[in-house]
Order: structure tokens, then sequence, then C-alpha cells
């Protein structure tokens, strides 16, 4: 029986040997250029006991919401439970993202940690040492997370309703600045979307190559929508597969897939040129992630509790049941 792992977050800094297959992302991608993919974005978060950062992707379905994976923000086997807007940071509008120790959103809006003085200090340097707009590291490229929304029916245990939603502090800018969203799916195509056999996109920032660290740049993959019936003989877990609720695209033996970093990245499907977020990386093969497709959460069937979740959350809440 082929094993499958779900398909955790990167996260650095782990112990030399421990849980290797969990700290890689797409293997053998190419380089995306800037504005290339503009729904695609990277979510930084810091465990607030280890302080170690992790790793996930999400779609731009909106101006102020994200589409992502439950399991990137609550993890019952490996206890990193980043439940907190707070612990999160957004990146986008940029193909090269900054990696490493960029504070997130810590003060959330409220009261700042540094002093009048010292805000003061910091502007007076800014303006006789202004930075170059151009950098990875603009500070325009980071957004603040207000709300986390797990599905309510997420089994941490189980691969099934693995899918999250992010509500932004602020809205994203315009397409000028490298952003976009991606569609959803028309409702009541829960069933065809996407078509078997159909070439998807899919981005996240990760290595070039297996057993390797995440890139600052972001990669490219095209995959292919797996027929339901050998998804179902390569992953045969305790659980089984629910062809309504995910299915798998890549490719056999080929050495191109997604990794267990990818984490709540998009599946891209484009559709009379307009480009549909059709799944979300959920799990992977846990030997040969570069050998097999990957598992997906089915965006369609969930749109009925997406476009509810984003016409009635409360700015305040954090749901997880």
């Amino acid at each position: 029986m082929i094993r499958w792992i779900v398909c955790l977050p990167i996260v650095l800094f782990q112990v030399h040997g421990t849980l290797l297959s969990y700290s890689k992302r797409i293997i053998n991608g190419y380089d995306a250029k800037e504005k290339e993919y503009p729904w695609a974005v990277a979510l930084k978060g810091i465990h607030p006991q280890t302080r170690l950062i992790t790793y996930c992707g999400a779609t731009i379905i909106d101006k102020r919401w994200l589409l992502s994976a439950a399991h990137c923000f609550w993890n019952t086997k490996k206890k990193n439970h980043l439940t907190k807007p707070e612990n999160w940071i957004v990146q986008a509008g940029k193909a090269k993202i900054e990696l490493g120790d960029v504070e997130p959103n810590v003060s959330h809006d409220k009261e700042e940690k540094h002093s009048d003085v010292l805000k003061t200090i910091v502007g007076i340097f800014r303006r006789l040492f202004p930075s170059d707009s151009k950098q990875s590291g603009n500070s325009s490229t980071y957004y603040k997370v207000q709300n986390i929304i797990v599905h309510p029916q997420y089994q941490p245990d189980d691969l099934e309703y693995d899918i999250a939603l992010l509500k932004l502090l602020t809205p994203l800018p315009s397409m000028e600045s490298g952003i976009a969203k991606a569609y959803l799916p028309v409702d009541g195509n829960s069933d065809k979307w996407p078509p078997e056999d159909a070439l998807c996109t899919f981005v996240g920032w990760g290595c070039r190559v297996k057993d390797k660290g995440p890139s600052e740049k972001a990669q490219v993959v095209a995959l292919k929508v797996t027929p339901h019936f050998i998804c179902s003989l390569m992953y045969q877990h305790a659980a089984g597969l629910n062809a309504e609720h995910e299915f798998c695209a890549g490719f056999y033996q080929s050495n191109v897939g997604i990794c267990p970093g990818d984490s709540g990245s998009g599946l891209i499907y484009v559709d009379e040129g307009l480009p549909y977020v059709v799944g979300v990386a959920s799990a992977t093969h846990a030997k040969e992630p570069e050998g097999f497709p990957g598992l997906f959460t089915r965006v369609s069937t969930f749109i009925e509790w997406i476009t509810s979740t984003m016409e009635t959350t409360d700015d305040s809440l954090f749901i997880y049941k």
C-alpha cells in the first residue's frame, strides 16, 4: 500500500533528519516572472513558543480574502497550532519574497511596542536613508491577517475539509501592483471541476530540486488532473478518497511535482482565458513526492461555504470547531 502524508507547511530550522519530508516544496519547477501569477501569495507564520518560521501558500479570491489549507493553521499531530492572525503575515505582489525572520504583524494594529521617541528616530532615518522600493523586502508587499476561518468540519487527522479562508486587515491594491484574484468555480459544477486530464498550473515558493530548502523566487509547475480511479489506487489510506472533496493532479514517476511545504497553494485551471482556483494543496506521497501526483481539496465542492463565510464573517472572529 502506498503511504501518504499531509502536506504540512515548511518549518525552517528543524533538527537535521527529523521529518525530512516536511521540509520540501515544488520539485523541478521553473522561476515565475514578476506579475505572471498575481493571484499567488506566500504566508509566513512564526510559532509563538518556538519562534520557528512556517511557510504556506494561498490564493487571492477577493480584495480582502485568501483561500488556503486548514492544516496550515491547525495540526494536532505535530501540535503546531498557529491559529492567531497576529502570528501570520502575507507577502503578495512579488514573485520574489523575503525569507527568514521578518517579524509578522505581532502588534496587529493595537498598541505598538515602539515608543513615540523610537518611532520618531526611525522616521528620521528613513527620510535620511530611503530604501530602494524595488527590493524584495519592500514593506508594501506585506499585509496583515485579520481573521482565520477554518472549515467547521475539518478533521486534523484526516484529509477531508482541508480548506480555510483568511481575511486581510486591509484590501489589496489593484493589478498595477502585481496583484489580482483568481476566480472561484461556478457553484453547481462540483462534480466537473476540474475536468479529468485538464492541465493546470501550480505556483509555490520552494526548492528547485528534491530535499533542498525554500527559494526566494516563486516556482511554477504544470500538473495534469488524474482520473479518480487512478488517484484512489495510488492513495489507499484508511479513510479512502472522497471524489467530491478531493482529487489528484500531477504525473507518475516524472520527477516533477509538489511537496509538503506547498500547503495551501492553489491549483489554477484556465478556462476561456480566466484563471480559476480549482484545488488547494493538501497532501503528497510520503517517500516519493516527485514521483506521484499531489492530493488537492476540490474547491468547487465548497463554493457555498466560501461565499457565505465571506458575506457573514465577524471581523473580530477566529472560527475553528
